[in-house]
């Protein structure tokens, strides 16, 4: 409680410090900004141009050089501040490899719960999940996060929401440099030409990033070349295309054991050190290649072709915990080594229509994807489930006392390439959708897409030895979506329902015919929401709240293969989850120079049917409440200008306990964190200085793990106080 009180206090005693600098002043800069707010032009959420506070969803827009002003450069923090969004950053630092719940929902295998795009098209790999380590942030303007299913419009993965990263496009004539450094020897590096006339536009960027990391082997590496152009090709016709490419290597970290009721185990080196084997590190190098077509036939129709090729070439040298080889009273932990090469090639493609008739504006679409991967899954540790081997699953021991390997001259120590497949997936679908005014107030919204999809795997290698297999399946899912707005004039309320789907498909390793049969079924939910954004006071002030209800069904679920002659593994569906909750979000501006945002999150997520196969038979844990996700949130964000020069900003993030263990025995992780920034223009035009610092009060926290159904096994470090300078020159 004395830890709370100081926090609150100290954000407290920040905010009347700002509050407090105010000068009497035209408030010109505070006021354009308030109104670019306001009208800030969104699509992700309808496909359709609207402004943000008369879009009929739950929608958030984050400014990725905002975001880079206040010291947030890790993948994830385009999360922060965002209604009805948790996360925790698990084993691997920053963007590595999160794990991300939208409105209470958890996903079966990583981030297979939202969408990620990039300028509206699909970018997800063929493990049918999110890898934000992929997204080329360098490129990226900034990020339209809706909340709530959207698979009506964007077909699969999108069941709890989707997050459109926007590519950055030339907007005026000249140059920048921006120059950055930092704690734990940051450094990024960006130059950006742009130029526009007659005949089109063009810009070109160029990233470079380097960071020694807080912690040992977390330094991590990043470049990002981006070219892109604008042309009208006829009156009627204009064409958009970009080039991108993306190289990065960062160094893992390791996690920490805990004991089973979530406490920290005391490890030599504490929170930085690495207690792991060889070097982790994941690294990629792809290119990505878009384009975009529009045609105006009439006032009243517009065509538009969208397509994207995507290459990549990575390999994920990884340490998985293993809390089976966790021996505290030897001061033993252990994990498994796994080492993958693989190579990826996406492509899609995409026709929409969008026709205005009278009352009616319709949309109306066709895609097709088609991916393909190869892939490699070499495991190392003591392995061999017999007494010589010691009953092993590929496992290194580590004396977490000393941070030394204690099995590596075992003469079951190996290192081999457990299985290779190469796998094709994909995916077709058709929608449309129509926005009917049914008077100059209501607005009705009606629409719906089927997605069919199939993925064929041909295993080379199983159980490391050569083979040569099948693995086939396919399936189809239909998603509908109505709601109903009314406009007020200075706000507006809604009610939608909308149902997103996911293919369900999971990673390639599942589909291993020696180790697994399968049935294919998508995972579904159906979300039911009431919603209101509105303003008062000429825009002083503004609010978006929404309640909302949401069931999803048939998630995969694992099970002993009923069949004795199959293989040992049954994967199936069946198990249900439910979620609702509130967001609320309210911005008042009582000075021209001054504005103040509160945001704050309920989430009640619960096991409607939850099985756990177990080999004493079944374990029902339905009632229980899902694990990792924090039942309320809150974030606090105060802006000032005390001069024309110098705008200052502050937040305050606050997570509360969340459920560590599948029988709900074991909660915590609670953490708050405080940051601050302040933007500067020097003297001569077109230069300025951005300094940040995050976790400003240095908290010790982490991210809670229970790899186990009935104890808390690991931990994720929280990212202490870093502190980020950045000199911008426009010419």
């Amino acid at each position: 409680m004395k830890s709370f009180l100081y926090r609150t206090g100290s954000v407290a005693a920040l905010a009347v410090m700002l509050a407090g600098g105010a000068m009497a002043q035209t408030g010109r800069e505070a006021n354009d900004q308030a109104v670019e707010d306001a009208d800030v032009v969104v699509v992700t959420g309808t496909r359709t141009e609207r402004a943000l506070m008369d879009t009929p969803v739950a929608l958030t827009v984050q400014d990725f050089d905002e975001l880079n002003a206040r010291g947030f450069t890790y993948g994830t923090d385009e999360f922060r501040g965002v209604p009805g969004v948790y996360f925790r950053r698990g084993e691997g630092d920053g963007d590595e490899f999160p794990f991300i719940s939208i409105r209470g929902v958890t996903g079966n295998h990583g981030n297979d719960t939202f969408l990620a795009m990039v300028d509206g098209i699909p970018f997800v790999g063929p493990d049918e999940e999110v890898l934000l380590f992929e997204i080329p942030y360098a490129a990226v303007s900034r990020a339209e996060i809706v909340r709530g299913p959207v698979s009506a419009l964007y077909g699969r993965g999108a069941i709890a929401g989707a997050v459109n990263y926007i590519t950055r496009a030339p907007r005026e004539n000249g140059q920048s440099v921006a120059l950055s450094i930092g704690s734990d020897d940051f450094y990024r590096a960006n130059f950006t030409l742009e130029r526009t006339g007659a005949a089109g536009s063009l810009l070109a960027s160029a990233t470079h990033e380097s960071f020694e990391g807080w912690r040992e082997n977390s330094a991590r590496t990043a470049s990002n070349l981006f070219l892109r152009a604008e042309t009208g090709l006829s009156p009627q016709t204009d064409f958009t295309g970009y080039l991108n490419y993306f190289d990065r290597d960062a160094d893992v970290p390791s996690t920490i054991p805990t004991l089973p009721d979530g406490q920290l185990v005391e490890v030599a080196g504490g929170h930085s050190a690495f207690l792991g084997y060889g070097n982790p590190s994941n690294n990629l190098t792809g290119w990505m290649l878009a384009g975009r077509l529009t045609h105006r036939v009439s006032d009243d129709l517009d065509l538009t072709l969208r397509t994207q090729y995507r290459t990549y070439d990575g390999r994920a040298d990884l340490n998985f915990y293993d809390y089976f080889e966790f021996d505290p009273a030897n001061s033993i932990m252990g994990i498994n080594g796994f080492d993958s090469p693989n190579q990826s090639d996406v492509f899609f493609a995409e026709a929409t229509a969008n026709w205005r008739a009278g009352r009616h504006t319709i949309v109306a679409g066709i895609s097709a994807e088609h991916a393909t991967q190869d892939e490699r899954d070499i495991w190392y540790g003591q392995n061999g489930f017999d007494f010589a081997c010691g009953f092993k699953f590929y496992a290194v021991l580590i004396d977490y006392s000393t941070g030394e390997v204690t099995n590596g001259d075992h003469p079951c120590f190996v290192r081999e390439t457990r299985a290779a497949a190469d796998t094709t997936n994909q995916f077709y679908g058709v929608f449309v959708q129509d926005e009917i005014e049914l008077d100059a107030r209501w607005t009705l919204t009606l629409g719906g897409r089927y997605d069919w999809f199939d993925r064929e795997t041909r295993f080379s290698i199983v159980d490391s030895q050569p083979a040569d297999l099948v693995a086939e399946g396919d399936a189809g899912a239909f998603s509908p979506k109505a709601s109903l707005d009314y406009d007020y004039g200075p706000g507006l309320l809604y009610a939608s329902y909308g149902r997103g789907f996911n293919s369900n498909f999971g990673p390639i390793w599942q589909w291993n015919p020696a180790e697994y049969d399968r049935i294919e079924r998508p995972t579904t939910i159906d979300s039911y929401e009431l919603g209101w954004k509105g303003e008062a006071f000429n825009g002083g002030l503004s609010w978006e709240t929404a309640v909302f209800y949401l069931e999803q069904q048939d998630r995969r679920a694992f099970v002993s293969n009923p069949d004795p002659s199959g293989p040992p593994t049954l994967a199936t569906t069946g198990q249900q989850y439910s979620s609702r909750g509130v967001e609320a979000s309210v911005t008042w501006r009582p000075t021209p120079d001054t504005s103040l945002m509160v945001n704050y999150t309920h989430l009640d997520p619960e096991w409607d049917t939850f099985i756990v196969d177990s080999s004493g038979g079944g374990i029902d844990l339905s009632g229980t409440t899902p694990q990792g996700v924090a039942e309320n949130i809150v974030y606090a964000e105060i802006n000032h200008q005390p001069a024309g020069w110098l705008s200052l900003t502050a937040s305050y993030e606050w997570y509360d306990d969340y459920v560590v263990t599948a029988d709900n025995s074991v909660s915590g992780g609670a953490f708050s964190l405080l940051n601050a920034s302040a933007r500067i223009a020097l003297p001569r035009e077109g230069m300025g200085i951005d300094i940040s610092v995050t976790n400003l009060l240095d908290e010790d926290y982490v991210y809670l793990f229970g790899g186990s159904r009935t104890a808390a096994t690991n931990a994720t470090p929280g990212t202490p106080r870093q502190v980020r300078a950045t000199l911008r020159a426009a010419f």
